[in-house]
C-alpha cells in the first residue's frame, strides 16, 4: 500500500519512474539541486572482509532458521555504507560475502574498521562462508525438525511473524544462549517503524518498534518526521535521476553515484546503505539490472519496480 501511494505521487509530480525520454536525456528540470551538499561523486567499491563469525548466535542450526553472519572490513572514515553482494551456491554449499561501500571523490584519508551483518537462512549440511582475506567459517545445518510451526520459544522462523520480517535469531544474555523472534536490522531505516537497537540482555542489532524520529532523534539528509517516521522528501523520477558531476547537482538526499554497471555519466540516486526502506514511491534498493527504468548505472541503488 506504501509502494502503491508513493508510486501515485511520484507519478503525478514527476512522470513516473521510467518516463518517455530516453535514460541519457533526463536534465535536472524537476529537482531542486542542493548548492549546501559537498562538491563531490560516489562510486561503488569491495571491501574485502577481514574477519566472518555468527553473530551473537552460537546455538545449533536446522533448516528453516535464519543466522547472522558478522562480516568485518577495512575501509575509509568517508563511506557510505552499501549493500553487501551476498552469493549463494547450494550445488558447492559455500557462501561468499563482499562487503562494499560507496568510496567519496575527492576521497579522505583516513582509515576506518567496520562490521557488517549479514543475515542467511540455509538448507542441511555442511557450508563453508568466505570472503576476501577472512578465515573461511563452516556451518553445520540439521534437518528441519518434522513438527508444526509456531512454537514458543521459537527454534524455526516460520514459529515467528515472518510477514512482519521477524526471524528465530540466537542470542546471549546473562542467562545463557536463548532464541527469540526478532527483526534483524543494521539501520533504522531497515525497521522503517522504529529504530535499530541493542538490547542491554538480549539480542544487538534488532528491531525497536517505537518512534524513528523526533526533537532529539532527527532523519537521514532527505528525509522528514512525519508522525514519528522518516519519510522520503525527495521524489524519484527521471528527472530527479539526472546526470550530475557532483552532490551540488542532486534534490536533498540523493547522491552523485559514478557509473559501475556499464557505462556513463553519474547520477543522482540514493544510494542504499543497507537493503531497508530507502526509496520513495515504487522503488527498491537493488542492484542495476533490476531497476526496470534504465536508469541505474550502480547496484545498491533505488530500482523502479514499475507502474
Amino acid at each position: 500500500m506504501r509502494a502503491a501511494l508513493g508510486a501515485a505521487i511520484a507519478l503525478a509530480a514527476c512522470g513516473g519512474g521510467g518516463g518517455t525520454l530516453p535514460p541519457d536525456a533526463a536534465t535536472c528540470g524537476e529537482c531542486t539541486p542542493n548548492p549546501d551538499a559537498g562538491a563531490y561523486t560516489w562510486r561503488l567499491v569491495e571491501r574485502p572482509a577481514t574477519a566472518l563469525y555468527r553473530y551473537e548466535d552460537v546455538s545449533p542450526l536446522a533448516e528453516g532458521r535464519s543466522t547472522r553472519i558478522a562480516v568485518e572490513h577495512g575501509g575509509l572514515t568517508c563511506d557510505l555504507w552499501a549493500m553487501p553482494r551476498v552469493e549463494v551456491e547450494a550445488t558447492t554449499r559455500t557462501v561468499t560475502i563482499t562487503p562494499r561501500a560507496f568510496e567519496r571523490a575527492p576521497a579522505c584519508t583516513l582509515t576506518a574498521s567496520q562490521t557488517r551483518i549479514v543475515t542467511v537462512a540455509l538448507a542441511a549440511g555442511t557450508w563453508t562462508v568466505g570472503g576476501g582475506a577472512a578465515t573461511a567459517l563452516t556451518l553445520t545445518v540439521g534437518p528441519a525438525p518434522a513438527r508444526a510451526c509456531g512454537e514458543s520459544p521459537c527454534t524455526l522462523d516460520c514459529d515467528c511473524d515472518t510477514a512482519a520480517g521477524e526471524r528465530c535469531l540466537g542470542a546471549m544474555g546473562l542467562g545463557g544462549n536463548f532464541t527469540a523472534c526478532m527483526r534483524p536490522c543494521e539501520h533504522n531505516r531497515d525497521c522503517g517503524d522504529g529504530l535499530c537497537v541493542d538490547q542491554a540482555d538480549g539480542h544487538f542489532r534488532i528491531c525497536d518498534v517505537t518512534a524513528e524520529c523526533g526533537d532529539d532523534l532527527p532523519c537521514p539528509p532527505g528525509y522528514a518526521c512525519v508522525d514519528a517516521r522518516c519519510a522520503p522528501t525527495f521524489v524519484l523520477s527521471q528527472s530527479t535521476r539526472a546526470t550530475c558531476a557532483s552532490d551540488q547537482d542532486c534534490s536533498g538526499g540523493l547522491r552523485c553515484v559514478e557509473a559501475t554497471a556499464g557505462s556513463g555519466e553519474p547520477r543522482c540516486e540514493v544510494a542504499c546503505r543497507t537493503g531497508g526502506a530507502w526509496c520513495q514511491g515504487a522503488h527498491v534498493c537493488g542492484p542495476a539490472a533490476d531497476d526496470l527504468s534504465g536508469l541505474a548505472r550502480s547496484d545498491s541503488v533505488c530500482g523502479w519496480l514499475g507502474e
